[in-house]
């Protein structure tokens, strides 16, 4: 029922609770009185500036006197409605015209509704079947999230129901259903009776798995990528595992895996159909481009996909750089039935940073097994050879036959642009055999960064990276820490902080490097960033003296992924330098 009250003594004693006016001639003013001392009435004001047409109409330069007063009359059916969605249901408003461009909404709030009490009943398989299925009735019931007592919400309805119903889903219960759903308001008690009804239908299990597409590969390549067993309880999860094995072989360019869950075979399996596009076999790649680590840059890349018909996947590279060149090639093979990936890298790279030409010749194998977007661990070999020229002097040779283990652990929300989530990487490489080095040592490195939400549009970023050499001291620069440049400590020109040796930087033993950033988003894909980074490197600990950098920054979320630029000042050199990142380092 709707009530007016022309500018009368009750409505002019109210107390204002907000009031809305739009930059024009129009004003929006609500006062509340409420059942319960305790309402929280800020999500309840939100509500009310957002959602109401009337404040909408009030940013229309053509507004007039008489569509603000149909605007007016609509009004209090649209605030008892949008009050209805968070649990006060009934409740009444009274208008008061101030002045003919303003008017005043009293509302009168009921107490808040509750839930009384729930009911949930099952039928299908997981009901005439129990104890035989991965997911209990007791874990479907424990996902309701409306229990007693707990204030009743139109958005806490909707999503207790897809919980509960997506407990089912993500199980062996693909076609699982609400049959009802029903919340029974008492108004006078402001009690909710919830009564839900579910139909799990029958426990499904894989089926055959059948792939389509392949014109240049045998199917026996990717058997050990199908993690899908025939007769195995059916799992979501378990085709989203297989779509991304396939993409991660570097094959395809799209990989769609169908499971047939709305006709299931007598057996109540569903089979599984996965289709696959294949990328081209054999491609060329010309690139251009600049860097603030190693200056301008061209790349020539050739990439096999089918190496010697058996599947391979041969990527070799080009770089020519200012400050870098090099050579790359790389061997991956399919993964075998263990799960183990295995590749084979040769390079030739020359740098000359600091006073410092390396020249680096490297063969190596590595082993990768577990989940890349998780938990991954490798192991390898690897045979050094390497030329160094310190400032100008005559040449030194230097040698290294080395032995790896490393884990890569992810914790992310979103892979390409992450908000929150941690990244460890770590790595020990291991000179055990005199006769293949110069000398025995241990190379232990790790690195972690981690991201987390401080607020909607506020992110804090945090990385820390530390590195020692232990052992003889006769190793090869390759092997030494250096820090500086864009994902070291910004300020300072790439590789630039270490041990001086004359006029020239060499590496040191010890690496000890971390930034801290804040990033404010200023839409969704443009955001300023203010960051401190610190580090250096040095042959000891005692020798130790970290360089601090700090700046500004702009960030955009790329298609891609994560685009920053910076502008850094180094407070050991006194400068300020341009910094450029894409993407998340790994």
């Amino acid at each position: 029922m709707l009530h007016f009250c022309l500018a009368s003594l009750a409505c002019a004693q109210s107390s204002d609770w907000f009031e809305v006016k739009q930059g024009g001639a129009y004003q929006t003013r609500f006062s509340v009185s409420s059942a319960s001392e305790n309402t929280d009435k800020a999500p309840l004001k939100t509500l009310l500036e957002q959602h109401l047409s009337i404040h909408d109409a009030m940013r229309n330069p053509r507004m007039n006197d008489a569509e603000w007063r149909r605007m007016i009359q609509k009004t209090p059916q649209e605030i008892s409605d949008l009050l209805a969605t968070q649990g006060y249901f009934k409740a009444r408003t009274t208008i008061a015209q101030e002045s003919p461009h303003t008017v005043v909404f009293n509302i009168d709030l009921p107490e808040q509704a509750s839930i009384q009490s729930v009911s949930i009943d099952f039928t299908g398989d997981i009901a005439s079947q129990p104890g035989k299925h991965s997911l209990s009735l007791a874990q479907c019931r424990q996902t309701w999230a409306l229990q007693p007592q707990h204030p009743f919400t139109q958005e806490a309805w909707t999503s207790a129901k897809r919980a509960l119903l997506g407990t089912l889903l993500r199980a062996e219960f693909p076609n699982a259903k609400l049959t009802e759903s029903r919340a029974l308001i008492h108004p006078q008690s402001h009690l909710v009776t919830i009564s839900i009804k579910v139909d799990s239908g029958p426990a499904v299990r894989f089926g055959k798995v059948t792939l389509h597409g392949l014109k240049h590969y045998h199917a026996h390549m990717f058997e050990p990528l199908m993690n899908i067993h025939p007769g195995t309880p059916y799992q979501p999860s378990e085709l989203l595992s297989l779509q991304n094995a396939l993409m991660a072989s570097g094959k395809f360019s799209q990989v769609d895996v169908v499971a047939n869950t709305r006709q299931l075979n007598p057996d109540q399996t569903a089979d599984i159909d996965v289709t696959v596009h294949e990328q081209d076999q054999k491609n060329v790649r010309i690139g251009v481009g600049a860097s603030t680590n190693t200056g301008a840059r061209m790349v020539f890349n050739y990439t096999d996909r089918n190496l010697f018909d058996r599947g391979l996947l041969w990527d070799s590279s080009i770089r020519l750089e200012q400050r870098l060149q090099a050579a790359i090639s790389n061997v991956t093979f399919l993964t075998d039935k263990q799960g183990y990936r295995d590749s084979i890298q040769n390079s030739v790279t020359r740098t000359d940073l600091e006073g410092q030409i390396t020249t680096a010749l490297q063969n190596g194998v590595r082993r990768y097994w577990g989940q890349p977007s998780r938990f991954e661990q490798f192991v390898g070999a690897n045979l050094l050879y390497e030329f160094l020229t310190v400032d100008g002097e005559s040449s030194q040779f230097n040698k290294a036959a080395t032995v790896a283990y490393g884990i890569n652990m992810r914790q992310l929300d979103f892979a390409l642009a992450p908000t929150k989530g941690w990244i460890l990487n770590t790595q020990f490489q291991l000179a055990p055999f005199d006769r293949l080095s110069d000398g025995r040592f241990l190379q232990s490195q790790a690195r972690v960064q981690a991201f987390y939400p401080l607020a909607t549009n506020t992110q804090w970023l945090g990385r820390l990276e530390v590195g020692i050499i232990s052992g003889s001291t006769s190793v090869p620069a390759t092997y030494l820490f250096r820090a500086g440049g864009d994902q070291s400590v910004r300020g300072y020109a790439f590789q630039s902080l270490g041990v001086k040796e004359g006029d020239a930087i060499t590496g040191g033993r010890v690496l000890l490097t971390g930034s801290s950033e804040i990033v404010q988003w200023l839409t969704h894909a443009w955001g300023a960033a203010v960051f401190v980074d610190f580090g250096n490197a040095a042959n000891r600990w005692q020798d130790y003296d970290p360089a601090l950098g700090y700046g500004l920054g702009v960030r955009w979320r790329s298609p891609i992924g994560p685009v920053g630029v910076d502008i850094a000042y180094g407070e050991q050199t006194k400068e300020y330098r341009l910094h450029f990142n894409l993407g998340v380092n790994f």
